[in-house]
């Protein structure tokens, strides 16, 4: 008796003992139910790549609070369309005194500047004004493009009194009339005057800003708060941190004053992020129970094998969702897909184990556990083959560079195990109790299989027909088709915008829903759209860092080179002020040489070509640099505990939405212009090379994660086929219709203008372990059929009107679950729904109208050989 058989007699001949262990279990794993932790955080490409590691240097070194800082950006806007008013500027510091004033807000804050605006800025030269009887060119060193912000004003002179506190910044302004007030921003921002001070406050103007204008739209109010610990894409908020944030922009919403508040900020992300996550998960279960209520109603037309069906969706669910509890592992954005997953491929194993007992039912076998033991030894070996392939296919996400990913693979997997043992052990052992009960009380439940209706057996045997007359065609047909789907494969760009993580406005339809099931306000993603739209944000902000030797005039001169270039190339943003948005360390000493007669001399005197870059006594220089403008300097140099000079800087701004190879190139171009100095290592950093290689690892995961899949399932159908039947050739016929699915979904998405992000890079491992189940059981039940001695014709027959039906049930059902995420909130679960639906129809078309074909040349094939050897009817050879 084989393994499977034995197992079979288990579960028939114990079936009230194997209920008993698997409800045990089942509550068991329940335990772990609590312990799930949700996250919205997403966690990108893994942070030992060295342009990761150089970010977070960066970070470190050339922004005073270090990298354990973020940033809540606010956009002020009011009706008049000048956000530079006396009336705007004042409730703009108004704003900023409540934000200090918030004891959730405040406790987190970087220090007491960590709030910044333009308001400031005005203000601040407003006082000094009145203390000096005239205007100054304030110093000031805004919102940093690394995502941190510091702010000083002062008069220009050395013995400058302290800035003014931000009650005597807005007494001020209360003292002043309109003219008076216009008359300090024209001062402030007159280009012809041009210092740091200025240039620090045109990057909080929006870009549209006509430099000289005493107007402008909007303007920027920066929020710096302490994370206490490093506040890179893969981390997410503390919880302190992130409330502090909904503190600030519930305080923006309570303001009657006229002005717009327009916040964007890490943790507000995330509590929109996991908003939308709920009110999904709310409006998708039951649209998700209805379509699996209605495609098993119409599959198995009986209440009572509904019922079963349902109490196993229940039970994979507690046994996957507890396990994630035991293994602390996060319910993130992705993990939302595994619920729909995991209650299609429940669906397709019930229907495979009730369709194949029905049909023993229907062959004249009168006892539930006779027929169920043929049902298991039937599909049995199928539904193992099919586990195992379709968690090699989710396991091959283990090569992403994402963690997300990764997790998103293990999880699946352990799923797909669940499903088979519930759906192998319990669901058969409760189908036994339940039909053997109601036979004793004379009721013979006897059901038809899908397969027997007329109209759907026609439309499936449409395959096998085309197999028997026809399979070169078919096939040459599919060839084609193929090839142009992987032609269209290769132009499927690959990209992971933020904002498909950013709920959209909710669809009108969700407006007739219950109130319970009403959506959120989802405020962000136009919020980013108007900020990141109009001001240099961190997204566009690029660094060239150099480590080393960096007091060698070699590199200085390599510096040089590589600002010119860049202030030329047409991917570099230019600020408010027309001009290239690039800070380097010559650029840096030069504008402070203009402002500094004493820097002027010492910079003079060690270029010896006049060039304005020193090519001698570079370090003395550098210490003057430090001595008269520190916080300019240290932007650009870092300098080490012992006073000696060990990196420096260049801040690249760049066009974002320009291609990813055309928007870093600046930065490549410049690191590679400066590499060829000696004692220096160089490297390109920023979020536009991080987010680069975000793209580039989702292509990596895409290719490394098919191709993977794609060899191991080949050679484990190749081994099994050759071990069971004898033919490993079977194995390549059994896995060639879904390598032909996936490219059709690749090119589908071409088509469709859908990216490769970071849900979708999941799409060709999973429609490959879930389009092989198809394919499997379409081999497993024409071997079987020819193991019965009918001919090639006939067996085709029976396995696409036997099994067809209940993989026809099955790719509805899955389908419908997919689909159902169509109706999610976050466009990336829309897009993912959307493919991975299209993916089981195309493997569900595939395995029932292209396999037979390879089927029936695998028998002829198989069949020559014997022919030749023997005219005996009776010789087979497997």
């Amino acid at each position: 008796m084989s393994k499977v058989s034995r197992l079979g007699s288990v579960v028939t001949e114990h079936s009230a003992l194997v209920v008993a262990v698997m409800l045990v279990l089942t509550g068991v794993f329940s335990v772990g139910l609590g312990d799930i932790q949700e996250s919205s955080s997403i966690s990108g490409v893994s942070s030992d790549t060295p342009e990761r590691a150089a970010h977070d240097e960066v970070q470190q070194r050339f922004t005073e609070r270090g990298a354990n800082t973020t940033v809540t950006l606010v956009a002020v806007s009011n009706e008049t369309g000048n956000a530079l008013s006396r009336a705007t500027l004042l409730e703009t510091l108004r704003y900023q005194r409540a934000l200090y004033q918030n004891r959730t807000l405040n406790r987190t804050l970087a220090d007491d500047q960590a709030v910044v605006s333009v308001a400031n800025v005005v203000a601040r030269a407003a006082v000094a004004a009145e203390r000096r009887q005239r205007l100054p060119d304030p110093v000031i060193t805004g919102w940093t493009e690394s995502g941190t912000a510091d702010i000083e004003a002062q008069a220009s002179a050395s013995d400058s009194p302290e800035p003014p506190t931000l009650e005597a910044q807005i007494a001020q302004l209360e003292s002043m009339n309109e003219s008076e007030v216009s008359a300090v921003v024209t001062r402030v921002l007159d280009p012809k005057r041009p210092s740091s001070g200025r240039r620090a406050a045109l990057r909080l103007l929006p870009q549209s800003y006509e430099p000289g204008a005493a107007t402008a739209d909007t303007h920027l109010v920066v929020v710096v708060q302490e994370t206490g610990g490093g506040a890179t894409v893969d981390v997410a908020l503390p919880e302190r941190v992130t409330d502090g944030q909904v503190a600030a922009r519930q305080l923006a919403k309570d303001r009657s004053d006229g002005e717009r508040y327009y916040l964007y900020s890490g943790g507000l992300m995330s509590g929109q992020q996991s908003i939308a996550i709920s009110d999904s998960l709310a409006i998708l279960g039951p649209l998700a129970l209805m379509f699996v209520l209605v495609v098993l109603s119409i599959a198995y037309r009986d209440p009572i094998d509904i019922g079963l069906g349902l109490v196993g969706i229940g039970v994979v669910l507690v046994w996957t969702m507890g396990l994630m509890g035991w293994l602390g592992i996060a319910f993130g954005q992705t993990m939302i897909a595994v619920p729909i997953l995991l209650i299609g491929l429940s669906v397709d194993y019930a229907l495979h184990v009730v369709m194949r007992y029905r049909e023993e039912r229907e062959d004249g076998e009168s006892s539930p556990e006779t027929a169920m033991h043929r049902s298991l030894v039937g599909v049995g070996p199928a539904l193992a083959l099919v586990t195992a392939t379709t968690a090699i296919g989710f396991l091959a996400n283990l090569t992403s560079q994402m963690a997300d990913l990764r997790m998103f693979g293990v999880v699946s997997a352990i799923g797909i195990l669940a499903t088979l043992c519930v759906f192998g052990l319990l669901v058969p052992a409760l189908k036994i109790g339940v039909d053997s009960l109601l036979a004793r009380v004379g009721w013979d439940r006897r059901s038809s299989s899908l397969g027997s209706m007329a109209t759907v057996r026609r439309a499936l045997r449409g395959g096998s027909t085309m197999a028997t007359r026809a399979p070169v065609a078919v096939l040459l047909s599919v060839a084609l088709l193929t090839a142009g789907g992987a032609a269209a494969a290769t132009q499927v760009d690959v990209a992971t915008p933020e904002t498909s993580f950013m709920a959209d406005d909710p669809p009108a339809w969700t407006d007739n829903l219950p109130d319970d099931l009403q959506p959120s306000d989802y405020f962000l993603k136009e919020n980013r759209r108007l900020i990141y739209g109009n001001f240099q944000t961190p997204d566009k902000q690029g660094y060239v860092y150099v480590e080393g030797n960096v007091t060698d005039p070699g590199v200085l001169d390599g510096v040089a080179r590589a600002t010119d270039a860049v202030e030329t190339a047409d991917a570099v943003l230019t600020g408010a002020d027309d001009e290239p948005a690039v800070v380097t360390p010559v650029r840096a000493m030069q504008t402070a040489a203009a402002q500094n007669e004493s820097f002027n001399a010492t910079l003079q005197a060690a270029d010896t070509d006049a060039d304005g870059v020193p090519d001698r006594n570079v370090a003395a220089v550098y210490d003057a640099f430090y001595e008269t403008t520190p916080r300019l300097a240290t932007r650009t140099l870092h300098r080490s505990d012992d006073g000696t000079y060990d990196g420096l800087l260049l801040r690249i701004a760049v066009n974002g939405n320009l291609d990813r190879d055309a928007a870093v190139a600046p930065l490549y171009d410049a690191a590679g212009t400066i590499e060829d100095a000696d004692g220096v290592s160089v490297i390109a950093t920023g979020s536009p090379v991080t987010s680069k290689n975000l793209n580039d690892g989702l292509a990596t995961t895409v290719v490394e994660s098919l191709a993977l899949t794609l060899c191991v399932v080949l050679v484990l159908l190749m081994v099994i086929y050759h071990v069971r039947e004898g033919a490993p050739l079977l194995g390549l016929v059994t896995l060639l219709p879904i390598f032909c699915s996936v490219t059709w979904l690749l090119g589908t998405m071409w088509a469709l203008s859908i990216p490769i992000g970071l849900t979708t890079a999941l799409v060709g491992s999973i429609s490959v372990g879930l389009g092989v189940d198809y394919a499997i059981h379409i081999s497993q039940r024409f071997t079987e059929e020819l193991d019965e001695e009918v001919d090639t014709e006939t067996a085709l027959v029976r396995t696409s009107t036997g099994t067809g039906s209940a993989l026809l049930s099955s790719a509805a059902t899955t389908a419908a679950g997919f689909g159902v995420l169509s109706f999610a909130l976050l466009p990336a679960l829309r897009q993912f729904g959307l493919v991975l639906a299209i993916g089981i129809v195309y493997s569900f078309l595939a395995s029932v109208y292209v396999q037979p074909s390879l089927l029936a040349l695998w028998s002829r094939y198989r069949s020559e050989p014997t022919l030749r050897a023997s005219p005996s009817p009776s010789t087979t050879d497997d």
